[in-house]
């Protein structure tokens, strides 16, 4: 069960891929095809599943989104941002509709669908039990979560979609190097401000604090990846051993999250720029 779960997640993160991929290939008008008759079959096949629909049709939306930028060379950092906030925006206007149709509070429907969600969990033995304390909390936590996995798989689904594509000959914008991309400086003062939220006695500005820090912690977890991605390349470590350490970081807690610490503190350390200069100065 625990690994049908892990399975099935991992599967949702890539059905992007499939529709920026043909969305490139065949043009705005063909590539529509797909997704409308995968919809199709979803709808008879799925027996009134409307929240597997939703996230479905949205992790496919954001597929052809990604192309839409692609197609426009636009920069890694718009490509990502503008077509996250496209599906977390038209996701919200779902939800909002379907929470006036069906007469219940948006917070009431979270709340369902993280008890279920919960309830899968405990039966799969992740979790043991599922306090209405906690439900509270990760349902308050949401927007957070939902913008960061959005934010995740954009990105996840624009670095295996690159090779690809360039595999098949076709169109690929120009990035520049991303193994040496950071992030603005200014989101330091972001986080600063999230850390000290968290510290305030006042559950209002904790949570959106927490709101707020998830999101960051991906984005310097992203950084992190870009240098680490820059070593490898540097140190020219064999497939093997980059795979597994890849496969660390991904799924090793504390792994991962030495990554976004070595991301965060290279605002001051500048780990990238140093090892190129000392590379500069090697060459002299």
């Amino acid at each position: 069960m625990t690994m049908l779960l892990i399975l099935g997640a991992v599967t949702a993160l890539l059905v992007p891929l499939p529709i920026l991929y043909y969305r490139i290939k065949l043009g705005r008008k063909n590539s529509l095809i797909i997704p409308a008759v995968i919809m199709l079959m979803l709808v008879f096949l799925s027996r009134g599943a409307a929240s597997g629909l939703l996230v479905f049709s949205g992790w496919m939306f954001l597929g052809f989104l990604l192309g839409e930028c692609f197609e426009l060379r636009l920069s890694i950092e718009k490509t990502i941002l503008f077509s996250s906030i496209a599906v977390f925006i038209s996701g919200c206007s779902v939800l909002l509709f379907y929470s006036n149709v069906s007469q219940s509070g948006i917070y009431e429907l979270a709340s369902g669908q993280m008890k279920l969600f919960m309830s899968y969990l405990m039966d799969a033995g992740l979790i043991e039990d599922a306090p209405d304390q906690l439900v509270h909390m990760v349902t308050c936590m949401l927007p957070g979560i939902i913008a960061a996995t959005i934010l995740f798989v954009s990105w996840l689904n624009v670095i295996l979609a690159m090779p690809i594509l360039k595999r098949n000959h076709l169109a690929v914008p120009d990035f520049g190097s991303l193994d040496l991309w950071k992030a603005p400086e200014y989101f330091v003062w972001v986080v600063i401000g999230g850390v000290f939220g968290l510290i305030v006695q006042l559950e209002p500005v904790f949570l959106f604090s927490m709101n707020v820090m998830i999101v960051m912690v991906l984005l310097y977890f992203f950084q992190g990846i870009s240098i680490v991605s820059f070593f490898v390349k540097k140190t020219k470590i064999p497939v093997g051993l980059r795979a597994l350490l890849y496969w660390l970081i991904f799924f090793q807690f504390p792994v991962n999250l030495m990554v976004t610490g070595v991301g965060f503190f290279d605002m001051w350390a500048n780990f990238r720029t140093r090892s190129l200069k000392k590379s500069g100065n090697t060459d002299e």
